[in-house]
């Protein structure tokens, strides 16, 4: 690694991601840490894959241009082994051939990746709410050639790095992405979908709140409206994902 890892270099990269504007603010933090780390490429990965809410995929590239041109125009995700290991764990993953060599067309898409020098990396995922998931990356062309207790430090700083860096993507760029997440529902209406995802009726939420059966319904109702849903049922799993209840 370039520089020694203090808890005042922490510090200064959880203030400055926090101070944080725009994009191009947490792209200069990004190549920083990379650089600090000791690696030359690094990419920030968003995807949005809730139940009823647009799929939709966001990156801060620090990877060659050509290499995610190409990735993307070729549809890699699929069978990225990265994205497949972010969809079941929250455990960093260490670039290895086992890894990327489980199929012959994982094993080509290695190949691929080391011609753009991506010969070594780490990846780190984080899972704040449902459906969201931030992928971190770091990546060199030479190998990592570590003390065991000096990679474990590394993994540490790394995933603690790429949690700051997923929360502050969410306050810049998140609102935009999901709109939907913005919206303000009231207590009352909080409650009245939170009984409704557990199956009662209007009139037993009616009971349950003392209220009138028909307030239940316009509240319902004004949940569904403000969230874009087509109905109760498709409102309370947006609400769910979005973390509203």
């Amino acid at each position: 690694m370039d520089s020694p890892w203090t808890l005042k270099t922490l510090c200064d990269a959880y203030e400055a991601l926090q101070r944080a504007r725009t994009p191009e603010e947490l792209r200069v933090e990004m190549a920083k840490f990379a650089r600090q780390m000791g690696f030359e490429h690094f990419i920030y990965a968003l995807s949005i894959n809730a139940p009823s809410l647009k799929p939709q995929q966001y990156a801060l590239n620090g990877f060659p241009h050509e290499w995610l041109e190409r990735y993307v125009a070729r549809g890699y995700f699929k069978l990225d082994p990265v994205v497949r290991h972010a969809l079941t764990t929250s455990l960093p993953a260490i670039w290895t051939e086992d890894r990327f060599r489980d199929s012959e067309a994982a094993a080509g898409f290695w190949d691929e990746a080391k011609t753009y020098g991506l010969n070594c990396g780490l990846s780190f995922v984080v899972h704040e709410q449902p459906g969201v998931t931030g992928i971190f990356s770091l990546a060199r062309d030479r190998a990592l050639d570590l003390p065991a207790i000096e990679m474990v430090a590394l993994i540490g700083r790394a995933q603690m790095f790429a949690s700051m860096l997923h929360h502050a993507v969410g306050r810049i760029d998140l609102p935009r992405l999901l709109p939907e997440q913005n919206v303000a529902l009231t207590p009352r209406e909080r409650e009245c979908l939170r009984w409704s995802a557990d199956g009662k009726t209007a009139w037993e939420i009616g009971r349950i709140l003392n209220i009138a059966e028909r307030t239940v319904v316009f509240h319902v109702n004004n949940v569904i409206q403000k969230l874009g849903a087509s109905n109760k049922t498709q409102a309370i799993v947006r609400a769910v994902a979005l973390n509203l209840l």
